[in-house]
């Protein structure tokens, strides 16, 4: 890794000399055009990058931001932190990443935090308390939250849940759907969008015929399928993984999608072009939500704004 150091000894110079070229501050001390471009070529070429530490103990700005996921393995929210990535590179962004498994409090570890002076934070995932942030109120840093709250503590960025809702119901509408069915679990954003799909087929006069509450694993989708008192037309799923669940268990029982029920899901996550049938979805703008939490999390002031983002539908197999 190249430093001030080997940059010096690279060039023949003093560190102190290399240090007021790299600060921007050569001039201010007479240093030759010449000796300044052969100092930041050497920086380019070893692809130098400067201490943030020693940047933050200078007051300077270190652009490094605090990210934290609710569950690593969660497959959207893997395609939230790859867009972060891209973009806080394009943006010359430093990012500090720390999270859980499957939501669990208890492994939600913070500690690379202490080690930084995080100038920005970045939540991935919807919640209902932030009892970890107490860790932070002293530092009144920007926040955004991708994902729905019940405990702001800074800007918002979410899904529209009413125009999703209406997207799905008016599109059910066209196929003439007469009745569904609900496979949501006891998450936050999966209880926020049941009820926008509660009313909007409602309005769209497109009947449910059951609500199965389930915890997301495959033994669990897989019981609330055989628990069905009668085949909807439409299986409404919260996320696409369920999805891809209940496909399979339908399938163990010799029920076809989408031959004798449709399946709908959520997020447009990889996985879901790939299955057979592929599912069709809600597609979240996942980069427009992600510029938009840069440059929340990157303003002077911190932001108590919120932002809704519609989605696009995805017509596939499935449905």
């Amino acid at each position: 890794m190249a430093t001030q150091k080997s940059i010096a000894d690279k060039l023949g110079l003093s560190i102190s000399l290399v240090s007021r070229v790299l600060s921007g501050k050569a001039k201010e001390i007479g240093v030759a055009q010449e000796t300044i471009q052969k100092v930041l070529d050497e920086a380019q070429r070893t692809n130098y990058t400067p201490n943030s530490a020693a940047l933050s103990l200078r007051g300077v700005k270190t652009q490094t931001l605090g990210v934290i996921t609710y569950d690593f393995e969660d497959p959207y929210f893997g395609i939230i932190l790859g867009e972060l990535h891209k973009i806080a590179k394009q943006r010359k962004f430093t990012l500090i990443l720390a999270g859980s498994y499957h939501r669990e409090e208890d492994t939600l570890d913070l500690s690379a935090f202490a080690k930084h002076n995080i100038e920005g934070l970045i939540i991935v995932g919807s919640d209902r308390n932030k009892d970890w942030y107490e860790k932070f109120t002293h530092k009144s840093i920007p926040s955004v939250q991708i994902g729905f709250t019940t405990e702001k503590i800074g800007a918002n960025i979410c899904i529209d849940e009413t125009l999703s809702a209406n997207l799905v119901a008016k599109y059910l509408q066209k196929q003439k759907t007469t009745n569904t069915t609900l496979f949501f679990n006891h998450s936050l954003s999966h209880e926020t969008f049941k009820k926008e799909y509660i009313e909007a087929f409602k309005q769209h006069d497109i009947a449910i015929l059951e609500d199965v509450i389930c915890d997301g694993s495959i033994n669990s989708v897989k019981s609330g399928v055989k628990r069905l008192k009668s085949l909807p037309d439409v299986i409404i799923a919260g996320d696409d993984i369920m999805a891809t669940k209940i496909i399979r268990s339908l399938h163990e029982i010799n029920i076809k999608v989408p031959e004798d029920v449709k399946v709908f899901g959520f997020d447009n996550i990889a996985h879901s072009r790939n299955f057979i049938p592929s599912i069709t979805t809600l597609n979240p703008p996942i980069k427009e939500m992600i510029q938009a939490a840069f440059d929340l999390v990157s303003s002077p002031k911190a932001s108590q704004e919120t932002l809704r983002f519609t989605p696009e539908l995805i017509s596939r197999e499935s449905a």
